[in-house]
């Protein structure tokens, strides 16, 4: 008796489908185009979130360079920096990279090599009332009201910092002392916020009372402003939101 062996049949055919019809395309595109736009702004809100944790962190880390510095210079702090018809005013002080609190730029920029999150083309900010560094001349004369000074503004309910009422400190004679030592800050994520005063006839933005005043300040995520670290005096350090 033989064995059949059945023959395999290795072609099949198979129904030819149709393709998406122009409506379905378009209900697709519709589809992605929405989930785009709903999750863009969460993702770019994510990112906001993410910077505004590593600008608290890089500013915390300052305030321990500026505390080690004092504590090695008799409770004195570095001098400020400023430069007329600059866009580099404020850096954080070369002071600190060279004694080895900081790293130190690879710029000829006099300044500790920390940069902003928010503005990597700047280190972050630094200010306390006194001594400065000004167009490259180092000023230190309280007694001497016409020259350069370094000048913070603190409004009269510091450290809340909510009111607009304040005076400058300088450190100058008969002034009293300056109820914050220092501070540093992150320009955040609009260095043109509309929270911030402009100069008349300008419109560029007055940075003469940065950065203590809380309504300039970053509440959020989901907001902008300066995010800020400051020294009060005989108290520890305190930060904004």
């Amino acid at each position: 008796m033989k064995n059949v062996t059945p023959e395999l049949h290795l072609s099949r055919s198979f129904p030819k489908r149709a393709g998406m019809s122009l409506i379905e395309l378009l209900v697709v595109i519709a589809i992605i185009a929405l989930l785009v736009a709903v999750l863009l702004p969460s993702l770019m809100y994510a990112r906001i979130a993410a910077k505004r944790v590593t600008a608290h962190s890089d500013l915390r880390q300052i305030t321990i360079a500026l505390d080690s510095y004092m504590i090695d210079n008799k409770d004195r702090v570095p001098p400020a920096r400023s430069a007329c018809g600059t866009d580099v005013n404020n850096q954080l002080p070369i002071e600190l990279a060279t004694g080895g609190y900081l790293p130190k730029s690879g710029s000829n920029i006099p300044q500790a090599d920390v940069r902003d999150i928010f503005a990597t083309a700047q280190s972050y900010k630094y200010i306390a009332p006194g001594a400065i560094w000004f167009n490259g001349s180092f000023f230190d004369q309280p007694d001497q009201p016409w020259r350069p000074r370094a000048r913070v503004w603190v409004p009269n309910d510091f450290p809340s910092c909510e009111t607009q009422q304040g005076q400058f400190f300088g450190g100058f004679p008969g002034e009293g002392p300056s109820p914050v030592v220092y501070a540093v800050w992150s320009i955040g994520p609009n260095p043109q916020s509309k929270k911030f005063p402009r100069w008349e006839g300008t419109g560029d933005v007055d940075m003469s009372r940065f950065p203590l005043v809380a309504p300039y300040w970053m509440k959020s995520s989901w907001d902008d402003g300066l995010i800020v670290h400051f020294k009060p005096q005989k108290r520890n350090i305190c930060t904004t939101p």
